[in-house]
């Protein structure tokens, strides 16, 4: 009776073993499409951040100079979402894509300089603010390249920055869909884990009383087979038996699952 309960309870743990193992693939993937956002968000905000600024350097280089305090403050704003992007690239993980950042933003310092001391024209500051734009869309280019969205969508830049609002509220919308399926999949790795380690708890109590009844039964008579079971026993008590070995291996899966249940 008890084997059949040993073999029911795996027919039961089996499948709950890869419904876990499924949801938490699930939400490490989602998890890392959530960290890729990140710098393209930052991306789109330096081409709007440039934009801005671009547009009121160059009432300032032709000769509008109580635009000024306006222009340093866009400048400001480049400066803020610059550093976030590169924050957003560590090295480790995006090597190819900081490093364009990391132009990006030497290459800003050195424009943005200029147009303060007024020593760049205002056509050639439009050029630049350009050319900054797209090594900003190189940035985006190299982390989508580097992991692609697994539903295969892209996120583009915008020439205009109505388009890159339209791409940020794309970007937005993808953000929220990801978060709400990732609350969702931690609930039911939760669940899973629960239902897992109660499952192998009691696989572990049944093969814990397998060794129990199996080591108290009635010795035969006769002392040729009190000797036999002496010897049966003495080797039983030298290595673990195999219900022993069950159960110390179900104990095992049952703090793996629970692990995994408080691990991310």
């Amino acid at each position: 009776m008890l084997l059949l309960g040993l073999i029911g309870g795996l027919a039961l743990v089996l499948p709950l073993a890869q419904v876990l193992l499924y949801q938490v693939d699930a939400l490490h993937e989602d998890r890392a499409e959530l960290a890729r956002l990140d710098p393209l968000a930052e991306a789109l905000a330096v081409q709007r951040a440039l934009f801005d600024h671009g547009s009121v350097a160059d009432l300032v280089l032709r000769g509008r100079r109580g635009q000024e305090p306006e222009r340093q403050l866009r400048q400001q704003v480049v400066d803020r979402h610059v550093d976030a992007l590169r924050a957003a690239l560590p090295p480790r993980v995006w090597p190819l894509a900081r490093r364009e950042a990391d132009g990006l933003a030497a290459d800003w310092a050195l424009l943005a300089r200029a147009v303060g001391e007024q020593r760049v024209g205002a056509a050639d500051s439009g050029t630049r603010h350009r050319l900054l734009q797209e090594q900003a869309v190189q940035v985006m280019d190299l982390v989508q390249a580097h992991a692609p969205a697994p539903d295969g969508g892209a996120v583009t830049a915008g020439a205009t920055p109505a388009a890159l609002a339209r791409q940020e509220a794309v970007l937005d919308a993808r953000r929220a869909r990801l978060q709400e399926r990732i609350a969702r999949q931690a609930a039911m790795r939760d669940l899973a884990a629960l239902a897992l380690a109660g499952a192998l708890g009691l696989l572990a109590a049944l093969a814990l009383a397998a060794t129990r009844t199996g080591r108290g039964g009635t010795p035969p008579p006769g002392d040729a087979v009190r000797r036999s079971h002496g010897r049966r026993a003495a080797d039983r008590a030298a290595a673990p038996s195999p219900a022993e070995r069950a159960a110390a291996e179900l104990e095992a899966l049952r703090r793996a699952a629970e692990d995994a249940r408080s691990g991310s």
